[in-house]
């Protein structure tokens, strides 16, 4: 169980960090559209200061409080479906793992009359990305649980 739990947080951290990234790359995307001087030095700096803003001094809750939750709810759900039908985890956690994070970047919005606070979910492209992010740790989290077996 504590393996478990601790491949899931692990899981976390990575789907915590490609959204910050994603988010971030958003936003100097942005600065160097208006003119503004971006290089690798600032992209990094950034990105390592919204690593940290984004969990300890946002408005917001942090986000890797949300997507722990985000992802929980759809992993468990994932883990109770599989009880009843015979697919294998890795696909249907990622399947969770995507459907969790789509939910998210669509949900979100709605509950904060329609206000995009995350940049990186903004577009089409932005909200596919986030939607691959969760996939990706979904189909990692259930290809280590496939190991444990």
């Amino acid at each position: 169980m504590l393996k478990k739990f601790t491949i899931f947080v692990a899981i976390v951290i990575l789907v915590m960090t490609l959204f910050i990234v994603q988010t971030t790359s958003s936003y100097m995307l942005y600065l160097y559209q208006m003119g503004m001087p971006v290089d690798l030095k600032a992209f990094f700096l950034a990105v390592w200061t919204d690593l940290i803003g984004m969990n300890f001094h946002g408005l917001l809750p942090p986000i890797a409080l949300v997507i722990f939750v985000v992802l929980g709810v759809a992993f468990l759900v994932a883990h109770l479906i599989l009880k009843r039908i015979s697919v294998e985890k890795k696909y249907f956690y990622a399947f969770a793992g995507a459907s969790g994070m789509f939910t998210l970047v669509t949900l979100f919005p709605a509950l904060t009359y329609d206000l995009e606070m995350y940049r990186g979910a903004l577009t089409l492209l932005g909200k596919g990305y986030l939607t691959a992010t969760g996939a990706l740790g979904g189909y990692i989290f259930g290809l280590n649980l496939q190991r444990q077996s």
